[in-house]
């Protein structure tokens, strides 16, 4: 008899004896209730091979629909034979199998993709078959993920649109016929909504940095305010070797689209705003520091919780989006100034479609250009056709 137990770690396991002792390893993902079913397959093919009959009809369906994994360690112990016959892709086994093969992602990608798998694996179960997921449970799963879920509009649409990814990559592979997500439409991210845009403003940039404690702080505000640097994948790896001071500019590493040719850095000006607070900082830093940054600040960083308690204290309400909206800001004064869009997408590391967007404004200073600019026209005479 197949014995159904957990292991010292908690993982479910099936041990049984065919010539020698076995130990089917199922992990902790399945639930109790398929391990016995496991176990109780198991033992129906051992009896039928102990007396030479045929296999129970469920049974035998069973062997026909066992996802590749299980299926291999069943061949190899001998409990059935390799015949061949057509594998099922469990929902659970591709996704780790998946992200496993994705050595080119980033670690913040790898782990936006690792929630989407744990919110797919939460919806349709681990054991779930990739071929039954039909494009009415996916469409029923973006609504769950709104209602029960409780996600935001712009979150729903990036979990879909990962699952999208995912069932592309299995089509791919030949392991389903038809991706569920395929038809599904409105999955790119939208702007962010007018309520959580926000121009911080020079005035209040200022108020910020004399309420930063240290030249440090003042040089990550500044960075992200004046270099519109992304926080903290761009500044974290800023070293003072990318400065060109004579130049007046500093090379950016681009860890968001380095895997696209071409677009692995970029060349930023180094603003006179930008550049006072990195001298400040540089008279103070140690000499012999790489980065510029203190070692503590790392891909993974939470610079966030620090800056609310800096805006704080400068008597500031923290405004949403906190980084974003310092670069959104910068992205927007360089075009009021002047500067041709192309230009600045090209110095801030998107492109202009991607500005347009997500990070470009409509300000007060347009409005107040646009009443200047009227001002100066003389009033038509009365009475003037």
């Amino acid at each position: 008899m197949a014995s159904v137990n957990k292991d010292s770690k908690g993982r479910w396991r099936v041990q049984f004896k065919i010539g020698r002792r076995h130990t089917l390893r199922l992990g902790r993902q399945i639930t109790e209730k398929a391990a016995n079913q496991v176990g109780r397959h198991i033992d129906s093919i051992m009896e039928s091979r102990k007396h030479g009959l045929a296999f129970p009809a469920d049974t035998a369906k069973w062997i026909e629909r066992l996802p590749n994994e299980l299926r291999l360690q069943l061949v190899q112990m001998e409990v059935i034979g390799d015949t061949g016959a057509t594998t099922v892709q469990t929902l659970g086994a591709f996704l780790t199998d998946y992200l496993k093969s994705r050595t080119d992602l980033e670690p913040s990608t790898h782990c936006n993709l690792e929630t989407a798998k744990r919110w797919l694996v939460k919806y349709f179960s681990w054991q779930r078959e990739m071929t039954s997921i039909t494009p009415g449970e996916a469409d029923t799963y973006r609504i769950w993920l709104g209602t029960t879920g409780k996600q935001a509009p712009n979150t729903v649409k990036r979990l879909c649109g990962r699952a999208k990814q995912f069932f592309r990559a299995a089509l791919r592979r030949r392991l389903i016929k038809e991706n569920p997500f395929q038809d599904m439409k409105h999955l790119i991210v939208g702007a962010s909504p007018l309520e959580r845009v926000r121009e911080i403003n020079a005035e209040t940039a200022q108020r910020v940095l004399d309420a930063c404690p240290d030249p440090h702080w003042r040089a990550i505000f500044a960075l992200a305010r004046y270099g519109g640097l992304r926080v903290p994948s761009e500044i974290c790896s800023l070293q003072w070797g990318d400065i060109d001071w004579n130049a007046g500019r500093f090379l950016v590493k681009i860890r968001k689209t380095k895997r696209y040719e071409g677009r692995e850095t970029r060349w930023t000006p180094l603003f006179p705003e930008l550049r006072r607070e990195l001298e400040a900082w540089r008279q103070v830093a140690p000499k012999d520091r790489e980065f510029i940054l203190k070692a503590a600040v790392s891909p993974k960083s939470n610079l966030r919780t620090r800056l609310i308690k800096i805006v704080k204290r400068a008597g500031i309400k923290p405004w949403p989006k906190l980084y974003q909206n310092l670069r959104s800001t910068r992205s927007t004064e360089l075009i009021t100034q002047g500067f041709p869009a192309h230009v600045v997408a090209a110095r801030l590391g998107h492109t202009v479609k991607v500005a347009n967007a997500h990070y470009n404004q409509v300000t007060d200073e347009h409005f107040r250009r646009a009443v200047g600019a009227d001002q100066k026209q003389e009033p038509p005479a009365h009475g003037a056709a």
